[in-house]
């Protein structure tokens, strides 16, 4: 994993404009059908930022919202004020009761740079899982360098590029937040997902249902938006 400081810089410089910059994502219906299609009754909610998810989550389970920034949680707890907010590092958390589902949306597993922390993660995940329950990750793909875009949001402008590093599935993300006079600039080593990466759930005691491409459920391929992974504690 990076460093905890430099994430935390990261998202310090961004957070003026973290909202805007996904407001427009189209994702909520589809984390409100995951919420509700196997009847969960305890949701973990793990990098739930500035709460955008949780607030549909919380329609229909009792849910627990974990992140690493308490600046994140702060807003998060004036968005939904029912959910049980706990700052804590992917790597590490501990609840002594078991989830039915367990939620990563916007794929904060992106800045575990090693093959061993993500290992980690899914480990936890799958303890903290209910015998039977399920685990929904948004997984950061990538099957590219992509040339610089910039892309309106409202009044918000984003500009990003993406470029390999020379190691498998690590990148160097670069975006520029442009909104009236604010500008801010910031870089952030990330890894995405691949198809390997699958691997990992069966080691960690997760059996995969289903792998997307997007939000609309459709399977995933090599030119895909995202892989979204949906998996059962075995």
């Amino acid at each position: 994993m990076q460093n905890v400081e430099e994430i935390r810089r990261y998202y310090d410089a961004i957070l003026p404009f973290y909202d805007d910059s996904l407001a427009d994502r189209g994702d909520l219906p589809f984390w409100e059908s995951i919420a509700v299609r196997w009847d969960a009754a305890r949701i973990l909610e793990l990098g739930c930022g500035t709460g955008r998810v949780t607030e549909v989550l919380v329609r229909h389970a009792t849910v627990t919202a974990a992140d690493l920034l308490v600046e994140m949680l702060w807003r998060a707890s004036r968005t939904v004020p029912s959910a049980h907010l706990v700052a804590a590092d992917l790597r590490q958390f501990a609840f002594a009761e078991p989830f039915d589902l367990i939620v990563l949306a916007d794929d904060p597993m992106a800045h575990l740079i090693s093959i061993d922390d993500r290992a980690r993660v899914l480990r936890l995940i799958a303890e903290h899982l209910t015998e039977g329950g399920r685990v929904v990750i948004e997984g950061l793909y990538r099957h590219g360098k992509s040339a610089p875009s910039q892309n309106p949001r409202g009044p918000l402008i984003v500009e990003e590029s993406w470029s390999a590093t020379g190691e498998p599935s690590i990148w160097k993300a670069t975006y520029r937040y442009n909104k009236g006079p604010s500008s801010v600039a910031v870089s952030s080593v990330m890894r995405s997902w691949s198809r390997s990466d699958v691997a990992l759930l069966v080691e960690a005691g997760l059996h995969l249902e289903c792998l997307w491409g997007d939000f609309d459920e459709s399977p995933f391929s090599d030119n895909s938006k995202r892989m979204i992974i949906v998996a059962r504690r075995s």
